[in-house]
């Protein structure tokens, strides 16, 4: 990472999306943002479970998760989680979080294993920020959801990046591409907002609401 800036490119910004997409994606993840300031391992099970409410459609919690918070450690420059979120972002927090293992099991969490979560969502940025619109109709179950039905949230994770691999190799394919921006946004919804919107597929526009000079639609 570059001297005085988090990022490498100025392509992929993770601040500037949850600035725009604020507003929208703190209504809908109320149950995570209301424990950020709280343990990462409370984080990672409202995260876990957050995932399987969005999920198409609703699944039920897996018989393995506890009600109880499982350990999360971490590097020390890792920090807690309203610092990582701070620092990295929603996206990139979650996808570290859910990665790796099960949530119901022990997960040490890396400042290597948020850089690498943080270059793959650099090449999807640099992948979806340039398509043209599709009109495409979809099945929104994929292997990603059918992991997230098993209670697979690490496999999910895997799964995610395979359908992202797939998309690059069939850029022509539109129902591809939707399928994953969907299968996307249950585990970061702030850059798969973005490239809904862009699809035409999300409704409110972030330009007029992130030049006005309050802050509702940043999430602090």
């Amino acid at each position: 990472m570059s001297q005085g800036t988090l990022y490498i490119s100025p392509e992929y910004n993770p601040h500037s999306l949850q600035r725009d997409w604020g507003f929208v994606v703190s209504a809908e993840r109320s149950d995570v943002f209301e424990v950020i300031p709280e343990s990462l391992a409370t984080i990672r099970t409202a995260l876990y479970f957050s995932v399987l409410k969005a999920s198409p459609p609703d699944f039920s919690p897996s018989s393995s998760q506890r009600n109880r918070p499982s350990k999360v450690t971490t590097d020390e420059t890792v920090g807690n989680g309203a610092q990582l979120n701070y620092e990295v972002g929603f996206d990139i927090m979650s996808l570290a979080l859910l990665a790796d293992v099960p949530a119901h099991r022990p997960l040490h969490l890396t400042h290597n294993s948020l850089i690498g979560h943080w270059r793959w969502l650099r090449d999807v940025w640099r992948v979806g920020s340039s398509r043209p619109q599709f009109t495409a109709t979809m099945d929104t179950r994929n292997a990603v959801t059918e992991a997230l039905r098993n209670g697979k949230n690490n496999l999910a994770v895997a799964e995610l990046r395979n359908l992202f691999k797939k998309v690059q190799q069939n850029p022509d394919n539109a129902g591809l591409y939707i399928s994953f921006l969907n299968s996307l946004s249950l585990f970061c919804p702030f850059i798969a907002t973005e490239l809904l919107w862009r699809q035409g597929r999300i409704e409110q526009d972030p330009i007029s609401r992130s030049r006005t000079n309050d802050k509702e639609g940043i999430v602090e």
